[in-house]
């Protein structure tokens, strides 16, 4: 091999290595580009939530609007209070029911309890402020545990319409 093959050996090895490395700087700012553009779009610091109140300076009419809405939902409000787990030592005593119309509450009640369709309970109308701590099932329980829907019914203060119906999922045991 003469000199002028080992110099034209040497340049095509250098334009070689030149060609590699260039390659390797372009996959090198291909990957910084892409972690760059990654981390810009997932951001953890980054979000639209933040804490706190919103300050806004709004109309009086819509402020004695919102002040109106606010009184209706209050008014509106009703809250149900009863034992979830209700046990009875057998089927014709009496369980722990704890059914409560608290006074904030602005209407009269009644419960109704049901299994399968089946209608095992149903209170008389329970004023605000009132409750029931022990009742006995109209429709007797042999032993076991069943899965129970207890209806909350909300009536006008006449006593004689049903303004709401409110579930509640609740467990009877009947233990002899």
């Amino acid at each position: 091999m003469n000199n002028e093959d080992i110099r034209k050996e040497l340049q095509s090895q250098e334009q070689n290595n030149k060609k590699k490395k260039r390659n390797k700087i372009i996959i090198v700012i291909i990957v910084l580009i892409s972690l760059l553009l990654f981390l810009v779009r997932c951001n953890p610091l980054r979000s639209d939530i933040s804490k706190g109140e919103i300050d806004w300076d709004q109309p009086r009419a819509s402020r004695d609007l919102q002040a109106e809405i606010d009184k209706a939902v209050k008014q509106g409000m009703f809250n149900v209070f009863m034992n979830t787990n209700v046990v009875f030592k057998d089927g014709q005593s009496k369980g722990n029911m704890m059914i409560q119309n608290i006074e904030t509450n602005r209407y009269p009640m009644y419960v109704e309890i049901y299994h399968d369709n089946t209608l095992l309970y149903k209170s008389d109308i329970i004023e605000p402020g009132y409750k029931i701590e022990e009742a006995k099932l109209d429709t007797p329980l042999s032993k076991g545990t069943y899965d129970c829907t207890a209806y909350f019914y909300v009536t006008d203060n006449n006593k004689e319409e049903v303004q709401n119906k409110i579930g509640l999922n609740i467990k009877i045991t009947v233990n002899n």
